[in-house]
């Protein structure tokens, strides 16, 4: 991605966020990619473009937000990793409160595909699974096997 960059501003609240990337998005010729709510109020934006271009967006959208509420951070990553790029364009890297059917055809998802699945996902379907064992504080602090067997567990019944 020789040319390109990752811009990063994180806020506290959603107002300053949106602040933030429509100031962004009206400095410099950048690609929003997403909010993102990190917990405990914070939200990150992501933008992509040249380099300059992100550091101008970047920077205008740290002083629009400042304005509203608090800037946590705010960064920018030149040339970054294809990797890192596919990371953060992807759902995967999925906002906690975002719901993500299960499926489109309204199927059960096959062992490989919860396993390909995040653990924040797989805590969401347990959570919204009616009869789960798995309750509460148990769903927060289960690794991927406990939740992948809990589901299993679960639709066995069906």
């Amino acid at each position: 991605m020789a040319g390109s960059a990752i811009g990063l501003i994180e806020t506290r609240g959603m107002a300053g966020a949106v602040e933030a990337a429509d100031a962004a998005a009206k400095a410099a010729n950048v690609e929003l990619l997403r909010f993102e709510r990190i917990g405990g109020g914070l939200v990150s934006i992501r933008c992509s473009g040249d380099v300059a271009s992100v550091q101008t967006a970047v920077r205008a959208g740290s002083d629009a937000a400042r304005r509203v509420t608090e800037v946590i951070s705010s960064h920018v990553i030149p040339g970054p990793h294809a990797d890192v790029v596919r990371l953060l364009k992807s759902p995967l890297g999925a906002e906690v409160d975002t719901f993500y059917p299960l499926s489109t055809d309204n199927r059960t998802p096959t062992l490989h595909e919860l396993q390909d699945m995040p653990v924040v996902r797989l805590r969401q379907i347990v959570r919204q699974t009616p009869g789960a064992r798995l309750i509460g504080r148990q769903v927060s602090v289960a690794n991927k096997q406990e939740l992948i067997g809990e589901l299993q567990r679960l639709w066995q019944k069906e």
